[in-house]
């Protein structure tokens, strides 16, 4: 079939067909590409789009694309009652607001991206009663509030990405009936310090990024009942003391603490989670030298693979101006403060 005919074919479709269901207006002559095997399908919505409103489709799964437009709030039924198994971007549209219910009856729905939008603020129940959805991304908005039971009733949510927002912090109370959550990603936030407990209901994570936030706190019970996660990532933060307790988990692999102001980390701190870890990143952080050599011994006993150097030289830790041997906690007016700036400056990694 000649491709500009279908495509025309198709608007028409779209522009034409009614639905009975109830709607608040979302959409005023945007267009929507629907994506299945090798076909490319672009369409007009005004109203709301519903599953009576998609072509024919063959195969099991299928995208659709809104993007690139202006669309300044999701009301309710925006996208809705469609039965079948899809991926659904809303990506690149200046949203400022979605309202509850505004996917609503989608039992198919695997898969929502709603990255680069203009979001300050995420309600209530605006994701729930999605039976098949495994995967919520929020990147790259305006994000500084997240309400409690925003994620509501979403047994398969395994994966939710909210990087490159501005969060201040993180409360698992937005999460509600999501027992299989296994991926929480919130790098690039301003999220300054973590509480007790802070993930305890939230048992299944495996996964956890909390990379270049403005940490400089993190209680010693903060990862309690985490006895699944197998990566914490805290790189890039303000975090000068490693106190926490992380005797919890059982499983941990691989722990990230990079790029961090960390000057005295005593092997103590790791022995907790062997034999499990694996891997232990901690190159970037202006560590006393004999800390330094202390860890990088402890982790070759142990057959751990320890990050440890900059890479764009051939340096890793600096000298106090006393008792260079010791690895203790040492305050400011140990160090040169020339020499330990030069090194936060010059330190590079990927």
């Amino acid at each position: 079939m000649d491709v500009s005919y279908l495509v025309l074919s198709v608007l028409a479709f779209f522009c034409t067909r009614s639905s009975t269901q109830p709607c608040i207006p979302t959409f005023q002559n945007h267009h929507a590409t629907v994506e299945y095997g090798n076909q490319r399908i672009t369409g007009v919505i005004t109203g709301c789009l519903f599953g009576n409103q998609l072509p024919n489709i063959n195969g099991n799964h299928f995208v659709i694309n809104i993007k690139g437009q202006v669309i300044p709030a999701l009301h309710r039924s925006a996208v809705s009652h469609i039965q079948r198994s899809f991926r659904l971007n809303i990506i690149h549209n200046k949203i400022e607001a979605i309202e509850r219910g505004a996917f609503e009856n989608l039992p198919g729905l695997q898969d929502l991206y709603l990255d680069h939008n203009h979001l300050v603020t995420v309600k209530p129940y605006a994701f729930e009663n999605l039976p098949s959805l495994e995967w919520i991304s929020l990147q790259n908005n305006n994000i500084d509030v997240i309400w409690k039971d925003t994620f509501v009733n979403l047994p398969r949510l395994n994966s939710v990405y909210l990087s490159h927002n501005n969060l201040k912090k993180f409360n698992q109370d937005w999460f509600v009936s999501t027992p299989v959550l296994d991926r929480i990603v919130l790098i690039n936030n301003q999220i300054e310090s973590l509480p007790a407990a802070a993930f305890q209901n939230l048992r299944s994570i495996t996964v956890l990024a909390i990379d270049d936030n403005k940490l400089k706190y993190i209680h010693p019970e903060a990862f309690h009942g985490l006895s699944r996660l197998d990566e914490l990532s805290l790189g890039g933060n303000q975090l000068t003391a490693f106190d926490v307790n992380l005797s919890h988990l059982r499983a941990l692999y691989r722990l990230g603490i990079e790029r961090n102001k960390f000057t005295y980390l005593p092997t103590s701190a790791f022995s907790q989670i062997l034999p499990t870890v694996q891997e232990i990143f901690v190159q970037a952080n202006p560590l006393v030298c004999s800390c330094a050599d202390a860890l990088v011994v402890w982790a070759s006993d142990n057959n751990i693979k320890l990050f440890w150097k900059c890479e764009n030289k051939d340096m890793y830790c600096v000298l106090p101006l006393d008792y260079a041997n010791d690895c203790v906690k040492r305050p400011a007016s140990d160090f040169n403060s020339t020499l330990f700036k030069n090194f936060e400056s010059e330190c590079v990694i990927q």
